[in-house]
């Protein structure tokens, strides 16, 4: 792998924009690429369902019968402000923005390593069997792309996803479920000066229940945080309307589940305490995953970290990303570190040694035979 080579594609795809659903141009970049390689292409409906101006692509080559089919995946989509990048390489080979807007390897990494694995292992002649490429849209404002998914659409035993911070030989083994909830809470309006004793004041109970309800890290594999108290009005009115927005996280479904019955039960028991009423709204955002030692799937991703030169190094993460989704459709894949900082920052940076080695662990991950 030529190292000027992936730096130029790099730093090309840094600055193509491409908040989420905004990913047209860069979508059409990819398909080219891929197309260039023998891939067969198509991009589904997410895009159409969700208002953006391109699908998720999805880009299949044949291979051998022998072989197991897998998948690699990336997103395509930056966080804000991503529009304009302007990259830079220090003299270290490092690379980042002019500091006005993140660098978006997050996840363009990712999608370089994948395109320069694919590149190695179609000009090289290496054996493979079939692969199957995912670039997905709007991951990074839910997994939105993802979820639009159909099991259906893809075809693969296993699946390795370039989307992780942490350095080169980082598997992320295990992540939480999330599960995103919202409490609205109805008291009575009353002229705060004049008579305040009629009103019941939204904010309190709401204040009350946020306050009796679990909160931060309940333990190693639990987390429970409010993102969002909403209850705007004029100083001279008792507040009788509070949106609450927040999630649950947990690596177990039991605790996950037991965190939004103590939350709802904690608004539940404040809106009766006052006499106020509440509405309270929960959904399952996706699902957790564990891989344990003799996963076959995480014994791949090992071995080909260390035909690629590195020591594994299994990690239990406390976020989310597209393999979440991509579990539930029937098809394991596990995420590796890609070595980049700072991400969702302007200070975001990663060397280009780093998208290189990612590239020689897809690699050695599409090449490796059945157990």
């Amino acid at each position: 792998m030529d190292i000027n080579e992936v730096r130029e594609l790099f730093l090309s795809l840094v600055q193509i924009d491409s908040h989420s659903l905004e990913e047209g141009k860069m979508a059409e970049r990819l398909r080219n690429e891929v197309i260039a390689l023998g891939f067969h292409v198509q991009a589904d409906n997410a895009g159409a369902t969700l208002g953006g101006q391109t699908g998720n692509l999805i880009a299949t080559l044949a291979g051998q019968a022998n072989l197991p089919k897998v998948l690699l995946a990336a997103h395509m989509d930056t966080v804000r402000p991503g529009t304009g990048v302007k990259p830079r390489v220090d003299e270290n080979g490092v690379v980042w923005s002019d500091g006005t807007t993140v660098l978006g390897a997050d996840d363009k990494a990712g999608v370089t390593a994948i395109l320069t694995a694919l590149k190695e292992i179609t000009q090289s002649g290496l054996p493979h069997g079939q692969i199957q490429v995912l670039f997905t849209i709007a991951e990074e404002i839910g997994l939105q792309g993802a979820k639009q998914l159909k099991a259906d659409q893809l075809d693969a035993e296993f699946g390795l996803s370039l989307d992780s911070g942490g350095d080169l030989g980082t598997i992320a083994i295990a992540g939480p479920g999330q599960v995103k909830f919202e409490a609205t809470v109805t008291g009575v309006r009353a002229h705060a000066g004049v008579a305040p004793e009629k009103g019941i004041s939204a904010i309190k109970v709401a204040a009350h229940a946020v306050a009796a309800m679990p909160h931060g890290r309940i333990d190693e594999e639990t987390t429970v945080n409010i993102g969002s108290f909403v209850g705007e009005g004029p100083t001279n009115v008792v507040a009788d309307r509070v949106t609450i927005i927040g999630e649950a996280r947990s690596r177990n479904p039991e605790k996950m589940a037991d965190m939004v019955r103590q939350v709802e039960n904690a608004f539940t028991n404040a809106a009766n305490e006052a006499g106020a009423g509440v509405e309270f709204r929960h959904q399952v955002m996706y699902e957790g995953f564990e891989f344990p030692s003799d996963a076959p799937l995480r014994k791949r991703i090992e071995k080909s970290l260390e035909q690629a030169g590195f020591v594994p190094n299994p990690v239990k993460v406390g976020g989310g990303s597209d393999a979440n989704v991509i579990q539930s459709l029937g098809i394991p894949i596990l995420n590796i570190g890609l070595g980049y900082e700072d991400i969702h920052s302007t200070n975001e940076h990663i060397k280009i040694e780093n998208i290189v080695s990612a590239a020689r662990v897809a690699v050695q991950f599409c090449m490796l035979p059945h157990d």
